[in-house]
């Protein structure tokens, strides 16, 4: 979904939007019933921390207070059980003789830093093992396999190498102290660092860590796009009511890898989200991850989020960006806007009808595009609308001018 900027007063649309949860779906052009939501409570502050230092301190925050014991797997490793032993075996060999964690993972490093070239490769574990080549998530990937047959916990953690681009490296606690090691780059470092002493290793930026570092009777927490993130909801109820924190941090990101629940319909958000990632990583919508989703609600003190009828924007000074439409959306009715720009409304699944209201203008080529069920668009009198606006979609859909009949705003 491309993000768009429209020229409206954020004044006049929090007074529109005032009664956020006053919210009717229509079916059909005669529609004639109401349906009212009432809010449930969102989650409140809590006195938890904010995670507001550098990535480098807030994962170092996170790990000092989740200790190592987090640490049950070798993450989202791509490898048999086969090719696991294969490694372990050679692994046992090399570090024979080393009594300490710390001695073992410092040979575990050095032979891969010394022993894989770096070339384009196959980057899973046992590729690189074979093959002795990858880049920078080869290496993270074999460090973490070995060190994990030897009982070290280990995280791979990727991010940016400074200025250069995206990267990839390990954070391992030997003997119950954590270390930061970048066996890419150890030939020209040590390669090896405290992880309490951030400034040795500014050049590396983190914004994710694979594993879980929280769970709750809601959902699994992760280091995710700079943020504390729920990675995966376990809850079941309807609506979802988002935690406000977890493990005394707050949550500020809403951005699961893995489905929802399909009996979650409703996700209410309290202040503390500010994000659900951008648009190249939002994976509700890029993995459809949202496709039961018909409707979130936004705490009206969230200073970066708003929704209206269910569809979440970016406050953006005195303007708004439409930032995520739920999958699950039968009928879509956006805040006005000038212009609808291409791909406003873009490979969604379920929409069959779409509200433009008073004050837009004109409606570009492929503003709504690759939407199979739609069936009709409303549009205000007078506004154009280009051939091709209705892209890839049914070739029966209707176009129809004013307001449905079946809307009715509720006051309450």
């Amino acid at each position: 979904m491309k993000k768009h900027i429209y020229a409206l007063s954020l004044v006049t649309m929090l007074a529109a939007c005032n009664e956020q949860y006053d919210n009717t779906n229509i079916t059909n052009q005669e529609a004639t019933s109401t349906e009212v939501y009432y809010a449930p409570t969102f989650a409140e502050p809590d006195g938890a921390k904010q995670l507001n230092g550098t990535p480098a301190e807030n994962l170092r925050m996170l790990f000092n207070t989740t200790g190592a014991d987090v640490i049950t797997s070798m993450g989202r490793m791509n490898i048999t059980n086969e090719e696991f032993e294969e490694i372990a075996a050679f692994t046992a060999e090399l570090v024979a003789g080393k009594t300490t964690q710390k001695q073992k993972y410092n040979a575990i490093h050095n032979w891969v830093k010394d022993n894989i070239e770096y070339n384009h490769s196959d980057n899973d574990p046992y590729p690189v093992f074979i093959n002795r080549m990858g880049v920078c998530q080869g290496y993270a990937n074999l460090v973490t396999v070995m060190c994990y047959s030897q009982d070290i916990p280990i995280v791979v953690v990727n991010g940016y190498l400074s200025t250069y681009g995206a990267h990839a490296w390990v954070y391992a606690c030997t003997d119950g102290k954590w270390y930061v090691g970048d066996p890419t780059n150890g030939n020209i470092t040590n390669g090896s660092w405290s992880m309490d002493n951030t400034s040795r290793y500014t050049h590396l930026i983190p914004t994710e860590a694979d594993v879980d570092l929280f769970t709750d009777d809601c959902a699994t927490y992760r280091y995710y796009d700079y943020s504390l993130n729920i990675d995966k909801v376990t809850a079941t109820e309807n609506p979802l009511i988002v935690p406000y924190s977890v493990g005394g941090f707050v949550i500020s990101s809403f951005n699961p890898s893995t489905d929802l629940p399909e009996s979650i319909t409703e996700v209410y958000l309290g202040e503390n989200i500010t994000t659900f990632g951008e648009t190249y990583n939002m994976r509700l919508s890029i993995n459809n991850f949202g496709r039961n989703l018909q409707a979130i609600y936004i705490d009206k003190n969230n200073p970066t989020l708003l929704d209206h009828k269910g569809v979440v924007y970016r406050k953006n000074g005195d303007q708004a960006q439409l930032y995520y439409i739920p999958g699950g959306m039968e009928f879509i009715e956006l805040m006005p806007m000038e212009v609808v720009e291409k791909n406003t409304i873009y490979n969604h699944n379920a929409v069959k009808e779409i509200y433009f209201p008073e004050g837009t203008k004109k409606i570009e080529d492929s503003a709504i595009e690759n939407c199979p069920k739609l069936e009709r668009v409303y549009i205000p009198e007078g506004a154009e609308m280009d051939s091709n606006a209705l892209y890839n979609c049914p070739s029966n859909v209707k176009i129809l001018r004013g307001v449905p009949s079946g809307i009715k705003h509720v006051t309450m």
